[in-house]
C-alpha cells in the first residue's frame, strides 16, 4: 500500500476510509447508496479531506445527487455503474412462463409488502395460471417474517410463494434457469446488480421505478403501479435474448471495462 501510485477504495466506510486518512497516494473513492443513509457512515465521510480524493465516483447519478445535497464537494464526482461478468450467468432460452424471482437480502427497502400484495392480486385475477413467486435471500428485518406469515395465510396463497433463504452465488444461475421473470419492488437501488445478473440468463425484468431506475433500464422494463405491474407480466412481449443482449452491451465487463481503465489512467497520469 505504501508504494502504490493509485489506490481504488470501494465503499466510503471502515477500512477504506482508514486507508484514505493514513496513506499518501492518488485515491479513487467510490460511494454507493448505503453510505449516504447511515449516520455512522455520514459521520465518517464528514471527516474526509476532499483534497485527498483524486477521483470521486458514484454508482449512479441519482446517488450522486443525494451525496451532493449532503456534501457539496461531491459535485465533482462522476458516475460509473457496476459491471457484470456475464460468463458466470449463462444464457438459457425459455418460453414465457409463470415463475417470478425476487432476489436479495429482504429488508424494508426491498418492499416485500408490495411484492406480495401485487402478486396476490395477480394470482386471483389469473386463477387458472400457475404463477409462483420464489424469494431468494434472508429476511433481515424480523417484523417482515411475521408480516409475510400473516399475509400469506390471510390471502390464501401459501402454496404460491416459496422462500428459499440464502443461496450461494455459484448456485444462483441454476435457480435462475427455472424462472421466467426477475421482480424488483425495491424503493431504492443504487443500480440493481441482481436484476442485471438475472437478465443475463434470459429473465424478463419487472422493476419498480425507483429513483434513477430510468437511467439503468428502459421504460418497458419498469412499472410504477399495479396496472403496469400486471401488464409487464401478462403481456406477450417476452424476448429472453433481448434481455441478455441489453446487459452484455451496457454492463458486461467485456464491453465496458474501458470505463474503469480510463479513470485509473486519468488519475495515474494526472
Amino acid at each position: 500500500m505504501r508504494s502504490a501510485d493509485v489506490v481504488w477504495l470501494e465503499w466510503a466506510d471502515g477500512l477504506p476510509l482508514q486507508v484514505l486518512n493514513s496513506y499518501s497516494a492518488k485515491f479513487i473513492l467510490r460511494i454507493h447508496r448505503y453510505e449516504l443513509f447511515k449516520q455512522r457512515t455520514l459521520d465518517a465521510i464528514a471527516t474526509i479531506d476532499p483534497s485527498k480524493v483524486h477521483k470521486l465516483l458514484f454508482v449512479s447519478d441519482y446517488v450522486k445527487q443525494i451525496g451532493v445535497a449532503k456534501f457539496p464537494w461531491m459535485e465533482r464526482g462522476v458516475s460509473i455503474p457496476n459491471l457484470i461478468d456475464v460468463d458466470k450467468f449463462p444464457f438459457h432460452h425459455r418460453r414465457r412462463g409463470y415463475n417470478l424471482l425476487l432476489l436479495g437480502r429482504i429488508s424494508y427497502v426491498k418492499n416485500l409488502p408490495i411484492a406480495l400484495n401485487f402478486f396476490s392480486d395477480l394470482v386471483w385475477m389469473n386463477s387458472h395460471d400457475p404463477y409462483h413467486l420464489h424469494i431468494v435471500g434472508d429476511i433481515s428485518d424480523p417484523e417482515l417474517f411475521y408480516y409475510q406469515d400473516n399475509f400469506l395465510k390471510k390471502a390464501g396463497i401459501q402454496d404460491r410463494v416459496t422462500f428459499h433463504g440464502r443461496i450461494p452465488n455459484e448456485d444462483l444461475p441454476s435457480i435462475m434457469n427455472q424462472m421466467h421473470y426477475i421482480l424488483s419492488t425495491s424503493v431504492f437501488e443504487s443500480q440493481g446488480v441482481g436484476i442485471l445478473e438475472a437478465m443475463a440468463t434470459g429473465l424478463k425484468p419487472v422493476v419498480y421505478s425507483f429513483g434513477g431506475a430510468e437511467s439503468f433500464f428502459p421504460e418497458k422494463y419498469l412499472f410504477l403501479n399495479e396496472n403496469e405491474f400486471f401488464q409487464r407480466i401478462v403481456e406477450n412481449y417476452y424476448i429472453p435474448a433481448e434481455y441478455r443482449h441489453f446487459v452484455r452491451e451496457r454492463y458486461s465487463i467485456m464491453h465496458n471495462l474501458w470505463r474503469y481503465a480510463d479513470v485509473i489512467r486519468e488519475v495515474a497520469n494526472g
